[in-house]
Parts: structure tokens; C-alpha cells; sequence
């Protein structure tokens, strides 16, 4: 399969190819060139601007496209959460791609970028790769952790003795057991967050 840019010519009974140079791949790009850095790395070059300075516009504009297709993520993430009144350490909602893909239209990069293209087939592909599998698991651990660390703040500021009250022997000794289990958790986390 030859590129679009390549021509057979036909000299006589001799055939050769005339191609145009760049770089060639069968790779679908979701988001069209922007032209804008493309100029300014150009008249960069014109002008013999150092390459530290070249490779900073270069990193600066590769962190804020991340940034633009990050936020998306994170908002959503954020929504995942429960909130505050009803904390308990195991009510992070799933991450559903179809309902994240309908926030796409009124929170999507769209806001922070001005690069246009195809960011829905992009948000797919990542859906699809290890990286958002990776991406997700700490996410997932990180919040799983912050509702854990909120869950035993609310027992901390719980009237126990008024709880009791009316509890049975049993259902006393459950508790304690519980929340014992629950400080040994929670130590054991302080100290792997402080070293």
C-alpha cells in the first residue's frame, strides 16, 4: 500500500516512484495539525531560535493538549464520588463510558482546547488501552482511600455511647470489633502515606 502523495510515472516501459518527503504512517490521527505551533516552530528554525527554547514551546503545548484531555476525565472522575452526608467507604459509582461520552458535549476539551478533530474517537481508543486501565486503577485507589479516610472521620465524630443505648450486648461487641478493624486500617494507611 503506497501513500496517497506517491505517483507511479510511467517513462516508456520504466516505472518510478515520485514522493513527496515527511514521515508516513497508516496511523488515523483524531485531532487535525495545529498549524499555529507548526508556524511558530518554523519561524523558530528561520530564526535559529535555541532548541531548549524549541523543545519548551514543543513540551508546553504537548502538556496543555494532556491537560485538555485529562480534565474531562477528572470531572467525571470527581462525579463518581458520593457525597459528603452519605460517606462509606465502598460507594464509588463504576466508570460508565457512555455517560461520561454525554458529558463530552457541555465539559469536553472542546473548553480548554483550541484543537479541533475527532475527540470522542480519541476518548474510545484510551478507553481501549492499557493506559486508561492504569489511569483508572489509581484513580479508583486514590478515591477509594480519600472515602476510606472520610468514612473514619464521621465514626470518629460519632456519639457512640448515645448508639448504644439501645444496642445489644452483641451488636456492641460487633462494633468495637468493627471499628477496631477499621483504626488498624487506618494507621497502617497514615503510615504508608507518610513514608
Amino acid at each position: 500500500d503506497l501513500p496517497k502523495q506517491v505517483k507511479v510515472k510511467k517513462l516508456s516501459k520504466l516505472k518510478t516512484l515520485d514522493t513527496k518527503p515527511g514521515i508516513y504512517t497508516a496511523y488515523k490521527t483524531f485531532l487535525h495539525k495545529d498549524k499555529i505551533l507548526i508556524k511558530r516552530l518554523l519561524k523558530g528554525i528561520q530564526r535559529k531560535r535555541p532548541s531548549e527554547a524549541q523543545s519548551a514551546i514543543l513540551r508546553r503545548h504537548l502538556l496543555e493538549l494532556t491537560q485538555s484531555f485529562i480534565i474531562p476525565l477528572e470531572r467525571y472522575m470527581a462525579s463518581l464520588m458520593p457525597l459528603q452526608r452519605s460517606v462509606t467507604p465502598w460507594k464509588v459509582r463504576p466508570f460508565n463510558q457512555d455517560e461520561f461520552m454525554s458529558t463530552l458535549d457541555h465539559a469536553g476539551p472542546q473548553l480548554t482546547s483550541m484543537l479541533r478533530g475527532d475527540w470522542m474517537g480519541l476518548y474510545r481508543k484510551f478507553f481501549r488501552s492499557p493506559n486508561f486501565d492504569s489511569w483508572y486503577r489509581q484513580r479508583h485507589r486514590e478515591m477509594t482511600e480519600k472515602l476510606e479516610s472520610l468514612h473514619l472521620e464521621t465514626i470518629c465524630d460519632a456519639d457512640l455511647l448515645g448508639w448504644t443505648k439501645d444496642k445489644s450486648e452483641v451488636e456492641i461487641v460487633d462494633l468495637i470489633l468493627k471499628l477496631r478493624e477499621k483504626l488498624l486500617a487506618g494507621s497502617s494507611y497514615r503510615l504508608k502515606m507518610e513514608s
